[in-house]
């Protein structure tokens, strides 16, 4: 089995877990760079499929031999996807190709497509056609590349992880600034905690530095709240993924005892469910079509909650509807307790449909 590696560890870990799963010999392939320029990587996708490879090597697989192709070969990202269509059009088809998500290319030409349900609501919305594949096997939330809890944390106080993602997601969120604010004006509220800011390494437009100016200075400053409320500097941690040298995300999120992230992080999203942490929504109330809809799906089944804490400008409004225990991080309403997500029958699942659609193929 080939790992198509584009060197993110955050999808590294996920296709490694999938390739776990089949129980086969693993190799892990880095992919040769494309070009960032979405014109580039067009024409590096029309290469892979038309172009000659250099005699007897891939063009899109660094140190692989076109005499030596594997049985199954994984991609988790559209960087890597160049090299995955020139494996398939090398071993004309045989090779068992696995991608997880929605490729930029005919799905067709996949194997098998591992999707989540915010995937297959894509291409619901594109008709009904496209949303029954035969090639295609979908879990709730995406693959996480965890497999099992994290152990109870102790702390004399909360240690509170702040994962900002791009802040874009087309199925219907956009990181703004005046999000951002809220997102400060919430985390002010908070009682004493420890919070380690994680920012993705590649941050939609701008928004570095919306997030360094109107988040990090704010929190690290005495600042007074919309409530008129003043604030002491609070402790705070950076944690840049843009920047060599950070911790693994598997260990920040294990080590918090709360996790909030933006309502485009998807991914943080469902790591944190992976290791039953409890996980708040930042921005959740602006997301829109279906990313609101798949957002109530993940409430409704006690996998999420609203990022919206006690002492937010109008929690008073909702605070005597409240009957049970008030969640700090979320006094919006009652809640029913946090659910358990079961990676592992995901990866069961992925693991028997992948093995079955081999035999197809290849009978």
């Amino acid at each position: 089995t080939w790992i198509l590696s584009d060197s993110n560890p955050n999808i590294d870990i996920r296709t490694a877990k999938v390739a776990d799963a089949l129980g086969l010999p693993v190799a892990i392939k880095r992919i040769v760079a494309q070009p960032k320029s979405p014109l580039g990587r067009s024409f590096a996708g029309l290469r892979s499929l038309f172009g000659a490879s250099p005699a007897g090597r891939l063009r899109y697989v660094e140190d692989a031999s076109t005499q030596r192709l594997p049985r199954f070969v994984i991609a988790g990202s559209n960087r890597a996807l160049p090299g995955l269509l020139e494996v398939i059009k090398q071993t004309g088809g045989r090779s068992m190709s696995v991608f997880l998500g929605l490729p930029r290319t005919k799905l067709a030409q996949i194997g098998a497509l591992v999707l989540s349900r915010l995937d297959q609501m894509r291409l619901r919305s594109l008709g009904p056609a496209r949303a029954n594949l035969d090639n295609a096997v979908s879990t709730l939330l995406p693959l996480s590349g965890l497999s099992t809890a994290a152990a109870p944390i102790s702390t004399l106080k909360p240690v509170v992880a702040v994962c900002i993602g791009t802040g874009f997601e087309a199925a219907g969120f956009q990181l703004l600034s005046s999000d951002v604010d809220r997102l400060a004006e919430g985390l002010l509220q908070l009682p004493p905690s420890y919070i380690r800011i994680v920012l993705d390494a590649e941050p939609y437009r701008g928004l570095r530095s919306i997030i360094e100016s109107r988040l990090i200075r704010r929190l690290r400053e005495r600042s007074v709240d919309t409530n008129g409320a003043e604030h002491p500097p609070m402790e705070i941690e950076v944690i840049d993924y843009a920047q060599a040298g950070q911790p693994p995300l598997t260990g920040v999120l294990a080590s918090a005892t709360h996790i909030i992230a933006t309502a485009d992080n998807i991914p943080t999203v469902s790591m944190a469910a992976s290791l039953q942490r409890p996980v708040y929504i930042a921005g959740m109330e602006r997301t829109a079509d279906l990313l609101r809809e798949y957002y109530y799906i993940l409430d409704t089944k006690n996998l999420v909650r609203r990022f919206y804490p006690l002492g937010s400008r109008y929690s008073y409004m909702v605070a005597p509807e409240i009957n049970g225990t008030v969640d700090e991080l979320s006094a919006i309403r009652d809640h029913e307790p946090w659910s358990h997500y079961d990676t592992q029958r995901d990866l069961d699942t992925v693991a028997a449909f992948i093995k079955d659609r081999y035999v197809e193929l290849n009978s």
